[in-house]
């Protein structure tokens, strides 16, 4: 998750370098992964006051009780 002038990005990574794009918790597509992180590092070395910070990484983990 991040923020993109003033507007809140989320991307989760679905696997097979897939991942779902979210602005501002509107879904807007899927993207290849790597290409998406590519695109956000250019962002942030081309806009000196760019508010792209703070990432949140974190596992999402199954619901799924599996001591079964």
């Amino acid at each position: 998750m991040c923020y993109l002038n003033g507007h809140r990005l989320k991307i989760i990574y679905k696997g097979n370098n897939i991942c779902e794009l979210y602005l501002e918790n509107e879904y807007q597509g899927t993207a290849p992964f790597d290409y998406v992180k590519k695109k956000l590092g250019q962002l942030e070395k081309r806009w000196s006051t760019s508010k792209i910070q703070n990432y949140h990484f974190k596992e999402l983990l199954s619901k799924f009780d599996q001591s079964i």
